[in-house]
């Protein structure tokens, strides 16, 4: 047996080869070769290499609609508010929903942060979390939010926390 795979976008209608002549059942594909969206793909098989002209055989399939999306995340508004001690960010994403935000304080471990609303299901969302016992001097907060496909975007924000009189 031998494959062909085509692929093409939601609102398009031509095919295009993306790869021909494969001999195995399965192929992996970078789809960082191509923007997000919606696309489809279309297998196409035939016994050829076994059979003459007149009795080879071609079939093909086309797959459910599929997302792409290798862009991550925004972070935006990051901000320290120290009259409360805490820190507040969105995150938005073009293509997909947010799935998850974390932060980490002076490169510590990542600690999961809950959105405003406590759940992650739009492609804009706004956290705030509170950091104590922060002492006096420089200090970094970095954060990272995923979108539903592991993207992920970050930010950082350093500041300064004043010594307690």
């Amino acid at each position: 047996m031998r494959y062909a795979v085509y692929y093409r976008g939601e609102n398009e209608r031509e095919w295009k080869l993306l790869k021909d002549n494969l001999d195995q059942k399965f192929y992996s594909w970078d789809t960082a070769t191509l923007p997000d969206g919606a696309y489809y793909l279309k297998i196409v098989s035939t016994d050829s290499p076994s059979n003459s002209p007149a009795t080879t055989l071609k079939t093909e399939r086309e797959s459910e609609r599929f997302e792409i999306d290798n862009t991550p995340p925004v972070i935006e508004k990051l901000e320290w508010h120290s009259a409360n001690s805490n820190a507040t960010f969105t995150a938005k994403d073009a293509a997909s929903n947010i799935d998850h935000a974390q932060y980490s304080v002076d490169g510590g471990e990542w600690i999961l942060v809950s959105p405003n609303g406590n759940i992650s299901d739009a492609p804009e969302e706004r956290y705030e979390f509170s950091v104590e016992k922060l002492s006096a001097g420089e200090h970094t907060i970095a954060v990272r939010a995923f979108d539903r496909f592991d993207n992920v975007g970050s930010a950082k924000i350093t500041f300064s926390v004043a010594a307690r009189k």
